[in-house]
C-alpha cells in the first residue's frame, strides 16, 4: 500500500502526560499502519480488513473517527468532491492495546490523502489534524502519540514544552512488548483518571519527576536503574487505578523470571505491556516463556 505509519510505545509518563507531566515515547517501525486510495468504484468507498469496516462515505456513521477525519481532509485539502475510489486501510498493530493503532490509522490516512490528490502536508500539519482525531477516539488525549508517529523519532514530550527528539538510543535496549490479549477503551481510562483527579494528581506529579530521572538513566544506558524506574512507574499506574489483576499476574512472571523491570504501556486495564531483559539472550527467553501462555510478543 502507498502510505504508512508506525505504531508507537510509551516508556514512562502515560496518564500524567495528560496533565503537563513529560513522557518518553518511541515509535515501533515494524509494526505499522497502511493506507491506499484505489480508483476503482462508482463512488467513495472505505474498507478496513482489520476492524471490518465495508461501507460508502455516504454511510458512515457520523460521530465515528474515520468519517471525521475525511471531512476535515476535504476542508483542509479544499477538495470540491471525493473520488470514485476505494480507501483501503490494513494494520499489523493491534487494536485498543497502547500502541497507537488509533493515531497510526489517522496519519496513514492523511498522508494517502496528500499522495493521491497531490498536497504538499508538512509534518507539522499532518499532526495537527491528527491530533484533532485524537479527541474523538481518547477525549481529553495528550498528542503523544500523533507527535511520536508523526515525526518515528524517539521524543520526549510535554503538553506546554512540546516534543524534542531524544538523543539516547533507546531502540538498541532489551525490551519486549507484550500483548495481553485484554482489549479496553483508551477513553474510558483517560475519563477515570480525569474523574478522580483531585486524589490521582499526588501520583500523577510523581510520575512526571520519576521521568525526568529515567531520561538521565537512558542517556546513561544504566539498564539496571532503568528497570528500578519502570517499576516504580508500575506502581504509580496502579495507584491511579490503571493496572488489572490479569496485568499484574502477567508482570510477576517477568519479576521470577529475573527481568530488570516491566510497566504497562498506553492507557491500561489491558492492552500491553513492557519488560526489560538483562540483554538480548534473556530478552529472547522471556519472549518463549510468554509465547508459551499465548501471548503476542514483540522484541
Amino acid at each position: 500500500m502507498n502510505s504508512s505509519a508506525s505504531a508507537k510505545t510509551i516508556l514512562f509518563g502515560e496518564h500524567a502526560v495528560v496533565y503537563g507531566e513529560p513522557a518518553i515515547a518511541i515509535p515501533l517501525p515494524n509494526l505499522r499502519t497502511y493506507a491506499e486510495i484505489r480508483t476503482d468504484n462508482n463512488e467513495f468507498r472505505i474498507i478496513s480488513e482489520n476492524t471490518g469496516l465495508n461501507k460508502a462515505y455516504n454511510d458512515l456513521d457520523p460521530t465515528s473517527g474515520i468519517k471525521h477525519l475525511i471531512d476535515l481532509l476535504i476542508s483542509e485539502l479544499q477538495l470540491d468532491e471525493l473520488p470514485h475510489a476505494t480507501l483501503m486501510i490494513r494494520s499489523d498493530i493491534p487494536i485498543a492495546s497502547g500502541l497507537g493503532s488509533g493515531a497510526a490509522m489517522s496519519v496513514a490516512v492523511i498522508r494517502e490523502f496528500a499522495r493521491y490528490f497531490d498536497k504538499n502536508l508538512s509534518s507539522g500539519e499532518i499532526n495537527e489534524i491528527a491530533f484533532e482525531i485524537e479527541k474523538i477516539y481518547h477525549g481529553f488525549p495528550s498528542g503523544i502519540d500523533n507527535t511520536t508517529i508523526t515525526y518515528e523519532t524517539p521524543i520526549i514530550f510535554s503538553k506546554s514544552g512540546g516534543f524534542s527528539r531524544f538523543s539516547a538510543d533507546v531502540t538498541k535496549l532489551p525490551l519486549l512488548i507484550v500483548d495481553s490479549g485484554i482489549r479496553s477503551r483508551t477513553v474510558d481510562a483517560v475519563t477515570d483518571v480525569r474523574n478522580n483527579y483531585e486524589n490521582n494528581k499526588k501520583y500523577l506529579r510523581l510520575i512526571g519527576l520519576l521521568v525526568k530521572k529515567a531520561e538521565r538513566k537512558l542517556k546513561e544506558g544504566n539498564l539496571e536503574e532503568i528497570g528500578m524506574l519502570m517499576n516504580e512507574n508500575q506502581h504509580l499506574l496502579a495507584q491511579i487505578g490503571v493496572s488489572c489483576e490479569e496485568i499484574d499476574q502477567y508482570i510477576s512472571i517477568a519479576e521470577v523470571n529475573r527481568a530488570l523491570g516491566s510497566k504497562i504501556t498506553g492507557a491500561g486495564r489491558g492492552g500491553n505491556f513492557l519488560v526489560l531483559a538483562q540483554n538480548r539472550e534473556h530478552a529472547c527467553e522471556l519472549k518463549k516463556l510468554y509465547e508459551n501462555i499465548g501471548l503476542r510478543v514483540f522484541l
